[in-house]
């Protein structure tokens, strides 16, 4: 059986290295030309999930960084608090550089006699695979092409007017395990550890309060809102736009969007990878009672998935931005005694932190 999978990332290589573990041959269709490569670009990747990872792709979780901790600190012209995640297990969820773990997969696949590589010239050439009657299942991995602008339409489409900007910090060695996300004034700002030496940093910064804001600036904030780190320098910082995103239908037609073009969600809870790779399960378990059954692999699978999928997609990215706006309203109009009570409740609660872990671990309680 062949299957189409549009764009060559990391989502459409893992699904392509999963599939061709059940006999499925796998083209990937990309356009020609130099890949985008965002160097700082860090993913945050659950137990459970680096777990399922593992079973195709052995020794993950060795490039990987564990963190055992998760401090939340609340910083603004308000109040100064802290929330402070801990459990008694080896890790809460692990991170590495999305270039290095592409790098790993990508290996992996140009070596995979079920995966072949193919190019298009331009982005609307796309359109020629949605006629063709050799693919059993055409998915499309990719946010911003051709195909996903023309035939998704969208029932949640909110900007967040954050962008977000990204670097990694090099600093001097010390143990480097516990993440830090700060509420600032301006917005989030993680510092998520990927080694010894080495720690990522995503600031949202709220672009409505300045939409001018220079790199200079950003990398000033950066340093003023540093909670340890004794910084050596700092890589490029590259940047995007926020937005939260949900789509009306996951299919159209022969067509099934995958990845980041379903949930576009903000960064700040680093779930984004961890709901592709929930989906890319979803969508193996349902190829495989299917293949068990004897019963025909089409189209007709993507209601399936959609109906599995969706509503757990939309809880989940509805939490996170419920998190945002919390925040985010607690700074601007919640009275400062109110604040530190709701706070403080938390950070006493050791029940709310176990659902917390557990939901951001699964997707689910």
């Amino acid at each position: 059986m062949k299957v189409c999978l549009i764009g060559n990332n990391l989502t459409s290589l893992i699904l392509a290295n999963i599939l061709s573990e059940k006999n499925f041959y796998t083209e990937i269709f990309s356009l020609k030309g130099p890949k985008l490569n965002f160097k700082t670009r860090t993913l945050g990747i659950t137990n459970s999930n680096l777990i399922y990872l593992e079973k195709y792709f052995k020794n993950i979780s060795k490039k990987t960084n564990l963190i055992n901790k998760i401090q939340v600190l609340i910083k603004n012209k308000k109040i100064n608090k802290e929330i402070f995640f801990n459990k008694d297990i080896k890790s809460l969820f692990s991170m590495v550089k999305y270039d290095k773990l592409y790098s790993i997969i990508e290996s992996k696949s140009t070596r995979n006699k079920f995966i072949k590589f193919k190019y298009f010239k331009k982005d609307t050439d796309l359109l020629v695979l949605k006629n063709k009657k050799d693919f059993k299942l055409i998915i499309n991995c990719e946010k911003y092409n051709f195909l996903t602008k023309k035939f998704l339409k969208y029932q949640i489409n909110k900007n967040y007017y954050n962008k977000a900007f990204t670097t990694i910090i090099n600093h001097k060695k010390l143990v480097n395990n516990k993440a830090i996300q700060i509420f600032t004034d301006f917005g989030p700002v993680a510092f998520l550890p990927l080694s010894e030496k080495k720690t990522s940093v995503v600031f949202s910064f709220d672009i409505k309060k300045k939409n001018n804001i220079s790199e200079d600036t950003i990398i000033e904030l950066i340093k003023d809102f540093n909670p340890i780190y004794k910084i050596i320098s700092m890589e490029k910082l590259e940047y995007f736009n926020l937005k939260f995103k949900l789509p009306k239908k996951y299919y159209y037609e022969n067509i099934l969007f995958f990845g980041d073009a379903i949930h576009s969600i903000h960064p700040l809870a680093g779930q984004g990878f961890n709901m592709t790779i929930r989906d890319i399960k979803t969508l193996n378990n349902i190829l495989s009672q299917k293949i068990n059954l004897g019963m025909n692999i089409d189209k007709n699978i993507f209601n399936e998935f959609e109906k599995e999928t969706k509503s757990k997609n939309s809880v989940f990215s509805f939490g996170i931005d419920f998190i945002h706006e919390f925040f985010k309203f607690n700074k601007d109009y919640i009275p400062k005694n109110i604040s530190e009570t709701i706070i403080d409740f938390i950070n006493n609660n050791q029940k709310i932190k176990n659902l917390s872990i557990k939901f951001a671990n699964h997707g689910s309680l």
